[in-house]
Formats: C-alpha cells, sequence, structure tokens
C-alpha cells in the first residue's frame, strides 16, 4: 500500500515539475505577449501548480501518518 501512495505522489511532484518549466516559459513569453489570453493561461498554470503543492503536501503527511 505504501507503494502506491509514493507512486502518486511522484506523479503528483513530476506533474508539479512539468507546470513549473511551462511557468517560466510563458512567463518568458508574457514579455513579448501581453495578450489577456496568455495572462488568464499563465494564472490558470499557477493556480493549478498550487493546488498541486497543496496535494502533495497533503500525501505526504497522510502517508507520515500511517
Amino acid at each position: 500500500m505504501v507503494k502506491k501512495q509514493s507512486k502518486a505522489i511522484k506523479k503528483l511532484v513530476d506533474h508539479h515539475d512539468y507546470l513549473n518549466r511551462k511557468v517560466k516559459e510563458l512567463t518568458e513569453e508574457r514579455k513579448k505577449d501581453r495578450s489577456d489570453d496568455s495572462k488568464m493561461l499563465l494564472n490558470r498554470l499557477k493556480k493549478t501548480k498550487l493546488a498541486l503543492k497543496d496535494a502533495i503536501s497533503k500525501a505526504k503527511s497522510a502517508l507520515t501518518n500511517k
């Protein structure tokens, strides 16, 4: 059971890393493209990244509490 949970945490961490790279790319693109669409996309990615960070911390605390 611990392996399954650690795999889930690894999947969340990998997705968080991917979003982190995408946010950096879009932040650089925002220097040239200041459209509303790019701003909305960047904000959505940042919110998703933050939600994943919260999910990772909850999963890790649940894993240590068992």
